[in-house]
């Protein structure tokens, strides 16, 4: 009985087998670019969480100081905003890594007059006014990831606050504020 299939065996040929793969398959073919763009946007979110986060408990803390939090390596929080570090914490993700840093700006502006020369028409007419340096800190949110696509999706979440991208790390600054405490200059760190 060639050609015939015995009526009391049960399973798959391995045709059949082969036909369910293929249709698995081109299934998984079709479905993966929607698995991938959710998964992508799930670690956009989660960083715009992570950076708001921070941004806002620096802020605070500098609210409540006077000063930006100390510069903290990669991964790792800052002693001013351990709550957020940690097991579980926001500094070290699947695919990115936060960072805090604090640069220090010197800047000048005219210094006092000597108390000598309280007159100004006293001063020697070719000097100009001297000059004082004065150093003011600038908070710097860091999120290093080797995802171009996810830095390249938060240039341009946080386009008008003037990040920037070099390399495989996306930076934010946060200047001070001038309706913080201390807004002003900050003399010393």
């Amino acid at each position: 009985m060639r050609g015939t299939w015995p009526r009391d065996r049960w399973g798959a040929s391995t045709g059949d087998v082969l036909i369910f793969l293929a249709t698995l398959s081109i299934g998984a073919a079709l479905l993966y670019p929607a698995w991938s763009v959710r998964d992508f946007r799930q670690r956009v979110e989660s960083a715009a969480a992570d950076v708001a986060a921070l941004r806002a408990a620096a802020r605070e803390a500098r609210d409540d100081t006077g000063f930006w939090p100390d510069s903290a390596p990669a991964g790792e929080a800052p002693p001013q905003l351990q709550a957020l570090g940690g097991v579980g914490g926001i500094f070290d993700r699947e695919g990115y890594t936060l960072g805090w840093a604090v640069w220090e700006v010197v800047d000048s502006i005219p210094a006092p007059p000597p108390a000598d020369l309280l007159d100004p028409a006293d001063a020697p007419i070719d000097e100009g006014p001297e000059m004082m340096p004065v150093v003011r800190g600038l908070g710097a949110i860091i999120l290093r990831s080797a995802e171009r696509d996810l830095l390249a999706e938060l240039l341009e979440r946080y386009s008008d606050e003037g990040p920037f991208v070099l390399d495989s790390t996306w930076v934010l600054v946060l200047p001070e504020r001038a309706d913080a405490p201390g807004g002003g200059p900050t003399f010393g760190f």
